[in-house]
């Protein structure tokens, strides 16, 4: 049987870590501030606040995004919550933060994971955020939970393996594509991956200039030279945006609508160094 990933699998992708109601996201520095305000929180208090089930699941990523490296230390403690649902809750924190130490310990985490859900939610976390590797282990995991997926409707385990595919699609590299290829089947996210890859698609980055604000070239990126969005650009909006204090960072989502059966969303992070934006991070988010 060829390999697939079905709509039927991608909503118990997105039930498995995301719920089944987009995730938008908002933010800017009052609400950072507010965050780290509240009387007698330390830190810990507040990552621990916005893992519980009291906060819902996108405002708790939201404002674990804007607290920012602060709050991976504290994260990385929950890795190892008795919680499943506050481990695979922490590993999305730290993946949207995307600090160093705090990826290494995502990597260990998915080794010591021993829940096959929570495995596959913390692998499905730290492969998204691996757009921009250089490491070859890290695309030998990417690349072998592809290899070694089936694909299948009702197997958690191979949702991780959907989620590398997405971060080989958006790293473009051409010695991915055999890879790629194996898997798309029914995939209709893998397949325009590929598609665009085989087209030698236009620059990842969007350069600042004297009339455009971040927010234009933001959208102009994540709208112009993402796979996802490159053949239903009509159908495609962005919905939210929260910056980091320093606006080096930011979170974004975006929908992707069809028609009222069919629409589906993605979170991105992207990065800014110098004058350019990139996307460094790339997550199926929901689906109707």
């Amino acid at each position: 049987m060829r390999p697939h990933f079905s709509r039927a699998g991608l909503l118990a992708l997105t039930c498995l870590f995301a719920g089944i109601t987009p995730i938008f996201f908002q933010g800017n520095q009052a609400e950072i501030e507010q965050q780290k305000s509240q009387p007698g929180d330390s830190i810990q208090e507040t990552v621990r606040r916005n893992l519980s089930e009291d906060v819902d699941e996108e405002d708790g990523a939201r404002n674990l995004f804007l607290l920012g490296d602060e709050a991976v230390p504290a994260l990385i403690k929950f890795l190892s919550d008795s919680d499943k649902a506050i481990r695979a809750s922490a590993a999305r924190g730290i993946a949207y933060i995307g600090n160093q130490r705090g990826m290494q310990a995502l990597r260990t985490a998915v080794k010591a994971e021993r829940d096959t859900e929570t495995k596959s939610a913390i692998s499905c976390f730290l492969a998204g955020r691996l757009v921009e590797t250089k490491s070859e282990s890290d695309l030998h995991f990417l690349r072998s939970a592809v290899e070694g997926a089936h694909f299948s409707d009702d197997d958690e385990k191979d949702f991780s393996a959907f989620c590398a595919a997405l971060a080989l699609g958006m790293m473009g590299r051409s010695d991915s594509l055999p890879i790629l290829r194996k898997a798309a089947g029914d995939s209709e996210e893998i397949g325009k991956a590929i598609l665009w890859m085989e087209n030698k698609s236009a620059s990842r980055q969007a350069t600042t200039g004297p009339a455009a604000s971040d927010e234009e070239l933001i959208k102009r990126l994540v709208l112009d030279h993402t796979f996802f969005a490159a053949r239903e650009r009509d159908k495609t909006s962005v919905e939210n945006v929260a910056f980091n204090r320093a606006r080096t960072k930011v979170l974004v989502s975006l929908e992707i609508y069809l028609n009222p059966k069919f629409a589906r969303g993605y979170d991105l992070v992207l990065a800014k160094e110098g004058r350019a934006w990139r996307v460094v991070g790339i997550w199926f988010a929901w689906v109707a």
